[in-house]
């Protein structure tokens, strides 16, 4: 009964009847460029997609066999992602595939399940969901390249701990615990020691899952049942990163459900999973507080025409050392908002500027040399870049 119950509340887009494609479990590149995602629209096997960010442009199916291919997840340079390929049962491995598709690589190989993998924020590691030998996951760790496997909880009887990601400062590891279908939040150290609940622990049919973090770290997102009741959709919640201050975004009706949202690295926008009844599942885009939503994916086999909302720019000199001049050569907007992001999504600059004005300077005397990320949003439209400070 345990595993029926649960293998529902993880799996449940593979239930949709009649559907034409589905589209869902979406990641953005750290650079904010490119959206990846699972998608079945080339058959029966869910396989991987890389599209622009707008969901449709430049679509490049990344993998091509038997069996789905899930829960992807990139390093922090965009370079890799790893996913778990096959279903919830005894034949899933972990897999690492380059960003374009080459070098497709086993991680795992084994007769019990191994899935769900998430990097930690150095890319040196990878924390998973693996079964021990009662057959219900537990939490492990290994090395990038699959080796020095290590167990970091064990917990008896049919205890669930699962779906395990790294914090930002890659100190901790959060993770959904809980028993039948009634999973919660927990972080833990990186030992598996001290458990500390970020969200409490819930009664059967209510469940909190599919956490990730905002790009400082400071914040989850994450879906629960809580308000819409069991079986009967789910919502999105961003709390702080200990669980306080929950702040609902969405509101379900009739069995919708929204879930698995992430954060673009630059722009204040997410990234979310939606399915309505008997309709096929597909990833949005939304503001961060649940307005705006937009529907992203569709079920196109290849790339077509790019997003005419995305600015045409330049940004010189690049490496550039204390003066940036951003260029915008075509443009049809009002006032936007400038971030200059570092690789791990910290914002070390923001400021409002005039669209209008076409060019602008940016001053980036007080940055420290490093691989960064320009974006302006200006909520229609936006662009995004990558900006090497060398002193």
């Amino acid at each position: 009964m345990k595993f029926i119950i649960k293998l529902a509340l993880l799996l449940f887009p593979f239930a949709a009847q009649a559907q034409t494609c589905n589209n869902y479990w979406s990641e953005v590149s750290p650079d904010g460029l490119y959206l990846y995602f699972v998608s079945d629209r080339n058959g029966a096997n869910y396989e991987l997609y890389r599209t622009d960010i707008d969901g449709i442009s430049n679509t490049l199916r990344l993998t091509n066999s038997t069996g789905n291919k899930l829960y992807p997840s990139l390093n922090p340079d965009g370079s890799k992602i790893v996913f778990q390929h096959g279903d919830y049962n005894g034949t899933a491995e972990i897999y690492v595939i380059n960003t374009d598709g080459s070098n497709l690589q086993r991680l795992t190989n084994n007769t019990v399940y191994d899935g769900y993998p998430n990097f930690s924020p150095d890319g040196q590691k990878i924390v998973f969901s693996a079964w021990d030998n009662e057959q219900y996951p537990e939490i492990f760790t290994m090395d990038a390249d699959g080796n020095n496997r290590v167990q970091i909880t064990n917990q008896s009887g049919a205890n669930w701990q699962s779906a395990p990601k790294y914090n930002k400062a890659g100190n901790k590891i959060y993770f959904q615990a809980g028993y039948n279908a009634d999973d919660y939040l927990v972080m833990m150290d990186l030992n598996g020691t001290n458990w500390v609940n970020i969200t409490q622990p819930n009664s059967f049919g209510f469940a909190e899952a599919n956490m990730h973090f905002s790009p400082d770290g400071s914040k989850i997102i994450f879906m629960t049942t809580e308000y819409a009741g069991y079986n009967n959709g789910s919502d999105l919640v961003i709390a702080d990163a200990d669980g306080a201050n929950w702040n609902r975004i969405t509101t379900s009706t009739g069995g919708e459900y929204f879930y698995q949202a992430g954060y673009h690295p630059t722009l204040d926008k997410l990234y979310y999973t939606y399915i309505s009844p008997g309709s096929v599942i597909n990833i949005y885009s939304m503001n961060l507080d649940g307005t705006n939503s937009k529907l992203l994916t569709n079920c196109n086999l290849s790339g077509i025409t790019e997003s005419n909302k995305k600015i045409n720019f330049s940004l010189y000199p690049n490496p550039a050392s204390n003066i940036v001049v951003i260029t915008l050569s075509s443009m049809n907007a009002q006032a936007g908002k400038l971030k200059i992001v570092d690789a791990i999504g910290h914002v070390i600059y923001e400021k409002q500027v005039d669209t209008n004005a076409k060019q602008f300077e940016v001053d980036v005397t007080g940055i420290e040399n490093g691989v960064y990320f320009v974006s302006l949003d200006s909520g229609n439209l936006y662009m995004n870049s990558k900006l090497i400070i060398a002193k």
